[in-house]
């Protein structure tokens, strides 16, 4: 492991004398460098220990190997999930004070060649301070269209954008402002991750037969303002939440897509009637997330500690933000091709999240290497 920073090194007990040192000391480890996820993987002379750091995999550490079994005995009893299971995966979650601070964990356990591997995701109880639109790194532009879509009693806003995009994070932000009304707001998340206060959060369970297309049936009978689905997998969840929208709701979700007029391609490809998209899609935001330039060490010749020697400290998001107005409502309702489209709404103004991210570098924010590195993944 000589690529490891010799910084994280100095982190980790030589020698722990259990599992619960051990544990605890990783943990904490990832909650000081803000890591969203600390993996745990058995080889045959160590335990090794990885970090998801600013979306980048970063080995830190090593455990011995004597102490493998008993750490994922101890992560399962934390967890909830059967201790005498090790040939099947599990899932489980516990919550977890870190430096002051309290996290939610959610633990997936998988038999692997050399044992079992577990992998924590760490998710803060309470929202960042910093998190609204701006602090994400929306330009005033793309708030405003934002807030002006939220402000619609009814409708479907749609969040695109690759795992690890930043999709959550955003949607977290919009039920926290619409938080704020007089409204009821449930969600539909496998699994829920953040909790926002006032919000009913729904755990869809797909053993239990509880898909998102059956609870979103079944939160309309709960009185909802606004509905969150965690996201639109198939043409059951499509066509359910484009009616719910199209019936005085106001729906929130995601999809995988890589730009946001595609996102009306594929509610079309899942069976929606462009008639019905037409009606009800008001807002698509497409969005990526590239590492920020750090602060401390940015136009020097070295990088600092403050960025563990990469150069970058923290994310930021790269976006393009639709709005659907009138004139590309009838091209959708006209089944008009994709290309006709993207030549519609550049004429009127669309900014592409290419250029977004080309502004961004220009102000300094990032780099155009690292910019190139998140769109063509």
């Amino acid at each position: 492991m000589n690529d490891m920073p010799t910084q994280c090194l100095s982190s980790f007990p030589a020698n722990p004398t259990n599992a619960v040192e051990a544990v605890d000391t990783v943990l904490r480890y990832a909650a000081s460098l803000g890591a969203s996820d600390a993996h745990f993987d058995p080889r045959p002379q160590d335990l090794w220990i990885r970090l998801r750091i600013d979306g980048e995999l970063e080995p830190v550490g090593t455990l011995p190997r004597r102490l493998h079994e008993e750490i994922i005995a101890r992560l399962k009893i934390l967890s909830g999930v059967r201790t005498d299971l090790h040939a099947v995966p599990q899932d489980g979650r516990f919550r977890i004070t870190l430096n002051n601070v309290d996290y939610n964990a959610r633990v997936s356990f998988m038999p692997t060649y050399r044992g079992e591997n577990a992998v924590i995701r760490l998710l803060s109880v309470e929202p960042a301070a910093q998190d609204t639109f701006a602090a994400l790194g929306f330009t005033p532009e793309h708030v405003l269209m934002i807030s002006r879509a939220l402000a619609a009693k009814n409708g479907l806003i749609l969040v695109t954008g690759p795992t690890g995009s930043g999709k959550t994070t955003t949607l977290r932000v919009c039920l926290g402002l619409k938080a704020a009304e007089p409204l009821s707001i449930m969600t539909l998340e496998d699994p829920v991750e953040y909790e926002v206060p006032g919000v009913r959060h729904v755990h869809i369970r797909h053993a239990q037969g509880v898909t998102f297309g059956a609870g979103l049936r079944a939160a309309l009978r709960q009185d909802p303002d606004v509905i969150m689905v965690g996201e639109i997998r198939d043409g059951e969840t499509a066509h359910t939440a484009v009616h719910t929208a199209l019936t005085g709701h106001l729906v929130l979700s995601t999809l995988h897509t890589t730009s946001a007029l595609e996102s009306i391609l594929r509610l079309i490809d899942m069976g929606v009637e462009p008639y019905l998209i037409a009606a009800t899609l008001h807002l698509v935001i497409s969005q990526r997330l590239v590492r920020v330039t750090c602060a401390d060490c940015a136009g020097q010749n070295e990088f600092c500690v403050s960025c563990r020697g990469s150069g970058f400290r923290g994310r930021y998001v790269m976006a393009e933000v639709l709005s659907i107005d009138d004139g590309l409502r009838q091209l959708i309702s006209s089944r008009a091709s994709l290309q006709t489209m993207r030549e519609y709404v550049l004429s009127s103004g669309f900014r592409t999240i290419s250029e977004d991210a080309g502004e961004k570098v220009d102000w300094g924010v990032t780099s155009r290497a690292e910019v190139s590195k998140v769109l063509a993944a």
